[in-house]
C-alpha cells in the first residue's frame, strides 16, 4: 500500500487518461496575435484616454445662455418670400382699397455720400439700369463743422446709417437693405439675382451650422421651442487678408478664429494659404465694406459698431476694426459652447484623422468677453464671391467672359492655374429675359424722355443676351459676382467701368429705365407683391436722401457725363443741345422743361 499522498501506479495512469481526454473534448486556445493585441491596446487606451478626459473637466459654462444668443428678431430672413410676382385681377377701372398694404418686404440700398462725384454717379447709373431702387444717400449735402478730422467724419457716417435704420419711417424690421460705406462699386448682375442668392447662401450655410451646433430649447416647461443654437443673417463681403494685421492685431479672433474659405483647400494650388503671396490667400475675413441683411439684424451690428467708434478716437477706420472683432468673438464663442457640447473621445479622433471641423482658438488672443454682453450678430461673409467680389488682391483672378465663347469658357481654368477645374456655364438665375427690350407703352402714353433713334439705340434684344454679354467672372469659384467691389484705384475704376457689360450703352440703357411705365400697373403690382416698385415710395430716374427728400439724376450727376457715359453726346436731359432738359419727380413724370 503506498504511502498517504502520493498516488499509486493506478492513480498515475488515470490522471493520464483525464488529460488526454479533456484535451480532445476542449478546443485548443489560439495563440495571441499580434494584431488583435494592437487593437485592443488601442481601444482600452482611447477607453482611458476619454476616462480622464472626462474627469478632468471642469463643470462646463453655458455660453450659448452666459452671452445673449437668441435674435430678437426671429424670423428667417432666407423663409421671407420677397420675390413674389403678383396675381393681377384688378382692372384700370378698380380702385386700390386705402388700407392695402405691400405683403412682401421692401428692398432699401444705402449708401453714405456727403457730394456728388462721378463713382457715385458711376454707382447709381449701374443700379438704375439694372432696376434696383432708388439708392438712399446718408448724409447728402451735410458738412460738417470747420475743424472736423476724418474721425468725426467716421462717427457722423455711422451714426448717419444706425439711425436711417432706427427711426426712418420708410423701412421696417423686415425690409432688405444692402449697405454700401463708400461709393467703389458697380452692380453688374439685377436685384432679383442678388436676393435670391443672399437666401439661397443663408439656407445653405444654416443648415451647415445646425449640424455643428445643433438646437437647443427655449421657452417655459409648458410650452417649449426647438430653435437653431446659432444661424447666418448677416452677410458682408470676404477679403484675403485681415484688415487688423496692420495694427499689429494679428493675433486677435477677427483674425484668427473666423471659419475657413468655402472655396477648396488646393484653390490655387499647393501655395493656397501658405504663400508670402496674399493673392493667393482664399477670402475668408470680413470685408467691411459692403453688408446685407434685414433691418432688424443690421440695427443691432450698427448699433454694436456706433458705441465702439464712440470709444475709439485713435484706432483709424475704427467701424472696420468693430466688426472685425464683432465677427472674430462671435466665433471664438460659438467654439467654446461647440467644445462644451461635444464629445471628448470623438473630438481627439476627429482631429487624429483631419476631420474635425473644430474652429482653431488655440492661437488668438483670448478676449475680453463681459457676462450678459451679446457677442452673437448672426455675421458671415460670401467667401465665393457669389454676391459681392472684392478686387483688392484678386485682379489675376478674374475675366470677363462670354458665356457662349464655349472655347473660351472650357479653357480658362486651366489657364489660370485652377486645380479643380470644372465646365463654365452660365448660371439658371441668369436665364432672365435680354436686359435690351424696350418697355411695353400704349400709344397713349407719353415716354419720358421722348425716344430718340440714335440716343436710344440698343442691340437687338433676340441678338444679345445674358449669355453673350461681357460677364465678370471670379475663375477660382467659377462665379459671376452681381456687385464689383473696386480696391480704390482710379486706374482700376475708369478702366473696367468701360468694360461692363452695359457699355458702350450706358446712356441708351438709363433713358430706357427713366421711360418705364409708372403709373397703375406698378403702383398696384406693388402693393399686391411685385417687386416693379422694391420701395412702396416709388421713384424713379432719382434717389432719396436720408431726410426723405428726393433728388432728380440731374440734380446729382448733371455735368459728370463724361465720366459716366463717356459717348460724346453731351449733358443729361440736354442731348438736343437745349439750355434746359427736363427735369422729373420721384413718379418719372416731367415737373420742369420737356
Amino acid at each position: 500500500m503506498s504511502s498517504l499522498g502520493a498516488p499509486g501506479p493506478l492513480i498515475d495512469n488515470q490522471w493520464s487518461k483525464l488529460s488526454v481526454f479533456t484535451q480532445q473534448i476542449l478546443p485548443r486556445r489560439s495563440r495571441p496575435r499580434p494584431t488583435r493585441t494592437l487593437l485592443l491596446s488601442v481601444a482600452a487606451f482611447c477607453l482611458l484616454l476619454f476616462w480622464l478626459l472626462q474627469s478632468s473637466r471642469e463643470p462646463a459654462i453655458n455660453y450659448w445662455t452666459q452671452f445673449p444668443s437668441l435674435h430678437p428678431f426671429r424670423t428667417s430672413p432666407e423663409d421671407v418670400s420677397i420675390l413674389i410676382p403678383h396675381n393681377s385681377t384688378l382692372t384700370r377701372n378698380d380702385t386700390l382699397p386705402i388700407n392695402l398694404d405691400k405683403n412682401s418686404p421692401s428692398f432699401h440700398v444705402v449708401i453714405p455720400a456727403r457730394q456728388r462725384k462721378p463713382t457715385l454717379c458711376r454707382l447709381i447709373t449701374s443700379a438704375m439700369i439694372l432696376n434696383y431702387p432708388p439708392p438712399t444717400l446718408i448724409n447728402y449735402g451735410k458738412s460738417l463743422p470747420d475743424g472736423s478730422t476724418d474721425y468725426d467724419a467716421l462717427v457722423d457716417k455711422v451714426t448717419g446709417i444706425y439711425n436711417y435704420l432706427s427711426t426712418s419711417r420708410h423701412v421696417h424690421d423686415q425690409d432688405f437693405v444692402l449697405v454700401l460705406d463708400e461709393t467703389d462699386f458697380f452692380f453688374q448682375l439685377p436685384p432679383e439675382v442678388m436676393i435670391g442668392r443672399f437666401q439661397d447662401l443663408l439656407r445653405e450655410r444654416n443648415a451647415k451650422l445646425r449640424k455643428k451646433y445643433g438646437l437647443v430649447e427655449i421657452g417655459s416647461d409648458a410650452s417649449p421651442e426647438i430653435v437653431q443654437k446659432y444661424s447666418q443673417r448677416v452677410l458682408f463681403g470676404a477679403s484675403k487678408t485681415c484688415d487688423l494685421n496692420k495694427l499689429n492685431m494679428s493675433l486677435d479672433p477677427g483674425c484668427v478664429t473666423v471659419p475657413q474659405s468655402a472655396m477648396p483647400p488646393d484653390a490655387y494650388g499647393w501655395k493656397t494659404d501658405i504663400d508670402s503671396d496674399v493673392a493667393l490667400n482664399r477670402p475668408r475675413w470680413l470685408n467691411p465694406g459692403v453688408a446685407m441683411g434685414q433691418v432688424a439684424d443690421l440695427k443691432l451690428v450698427y448699433g454694436q459698431v456706433l458705441q465702439f467708434v464712440e470709444k475709439q478716437r485713435r484706432i483709424k477706420n475704427a467701424d472696420h476694426v468693430a466688426l472685425t472683432q464683432m465677427y472674430g468673438r462671435q466665433e471664438y464663442i460659438r467654439e467654446l459652447e461647440r467644445q462644451r457640447t461635444s464629445n471628448g473621445l470623438m473630438e481627439w479622433l476627429y482631429r487624429q484623422i483631419g476631420i474635425s471641423d473644430a474652429t482653431n482658438i488655440t492661437g488668438a488672443a483670448v478676449p475680453y468677453l463681459k457676462t450678459g454682453a451679446r457677442y452673437e450678430y448672426g455675421i458671415g461673409v460670401d467667401s465665393t464671391s457669389h454676391i459681392f467680389f472684392d478686387t483688392t488682391n484678386s485682379k489675376r483672378d478674374m475675366e470677363w467672359l462670354h458665356y457662349n465663347n464655349i472655347t473660351k469658357t472650357s479653357l480658362v481654368q486651366m489657364e489660370h492655374g485652377i486645380p479643380r477645374e470644372h465646365r463654365l456655364l452660365l448660371p439658371e438665375d441668369l436665364s432672365l429675359p435680354s436686359p435690351f427690350y424696350h418697355p411695353n407703352l400704349t400709344k397713349d402714353e407719353v415716354t419720358n424722355p421722348p425716344y430718340n433713334d440714335t440716343l436710344d439705340a440698343l442691340p437687338n434684344p433676340k441678338n444679345r443676351s445674358w449669355r453673350n454679354l461681357p460677364l465678370l467672372t471670379y475663375i477660382p469659384s467659377a462665379s459671376i459676382p452681381a456687385l464689383i467691389h473696386l480696391d480704390g484705384s482710379r486706374v482700376t475704376r475708369d478702366g473696367w467701368w468701360l468694360k461692363m457689360w452695359y457699355q458702350p450703352w450706358a446712356r441708351a440703357l438709363l433713358r430706357k429705365y427713366m421711360r418705364t411705365p409708372l403709373g397703375f400697373d406698378v403702383a398696384q403690382s406693388a402693393l399686391l407683391g411685385g417687386q416693379e416698385w422694391w420701395d412702396l415710395r416709388g421713384g424713379k430716374g432719382g434717389i432719396w436722401t436720408g431726410q426723405g427728400e428726393w433728388m432728380d439724376y440731374g440734380e446729382v450727376c448733371g455735368g459728370l457725363e463724361r465720366d459716366v457715359f463717356e459717348d460724346g453726346f453731351g449733358g443729361w436731359g440736354k442731348e438736343d443741345g437745349s439750355e434746359d432738359g427736363p427735369v422729373y419727380n420721384q413718379f418719372g413724370n416731367v415737373v420742369k422743361g420737356g
